[in-house]
């Protein structure tokens, strides 16, 4: 059973899935985002890094989702990310027609070998609140960004959770607050335990 917590840069989406994975007693997989070496150049030129940055993340993803597929037909896996949020990021950061041709080719080869998620989260926030909470965690290299950049980002999730075909739970993140009330975590529990039909 694999359950992935997705939304924008600044949602929630760490401490949501380290969360429930607690409550559950599930097995937590984090995106290791920080590996990745391109990404503090990404922030400081977009434009510049982008196709190293996307090609890099997309193998990373890849290789920590594989790894989980004995793990999620035993046991049930909580993720922090799921890897269709690699092709939101080539549409917003590829400009170069030809490497994204490249991108789509790589991404469809490797989805075809990770196991689907059984349920997606989707937590969805204004922009107002990321920006917000992206100024409360102080990482360097997200200070410096335009907050157009996440805007547009927040807006390709709202398009990617509405046309995203699999099951899926949508919460409104200006009104859950798990870190002022820990207890949300019993009923989004519950929430999931409805949504796959366990309980």
């Amino acid at each position: 059973m694999l359950i992935v917590v997705e939304g924008c840069v600044g949602a929630g989406k760490s401490t949501v899935a380290a969360g429930l994975a607690a409550f559950r007693g599930s097995q937590l997989l984090t995106e290791n985002f920080e590996v990745n070496p391109f990404l503090r150049a990404f922030y400081e030129n977009p434009a510049e890094n982008a196709i190293e940055t996307e090609f890099a993340f997309l193998l990373l993803h890849f290789h920590q989702l594989k790894n989980q597929v004995a793990m999620a037909s035993k046991a049930e896996v909580v993720a922090d990310f799921h890897l269709g949020k690699d092709l939101l990021y080539a549409d917003l950061n590829l400009k170069d027609k030809r490497a994204r041709h490249l991108f789509g080719e790589l991404y469809h080869l490797v989805a075809g070998k990770i196991v689907s998620p059984d349920l997606m989260i989707c937590l969805s926030a204004t922009t107002d609140l990321l920006v917000q909470r992206i100024r409360l965690r102080k990482r360097d290299f997200e200070m410096d960004i335009e907050l157009e950049y996440y805007a547009r980002v927040n807006s390709a999730y709202e398009g990617f959770f509405d046309s995203y075909p699999g099951k899926k739970l949508r919460l409104q993140m200006d009104e859950w607050d798990f870190v002022k009330d820990p207890t949300l975590y019993e009923r989004l529990s519950v929430l999931v335990d409805g949504e796959l039909g366990t309980k």
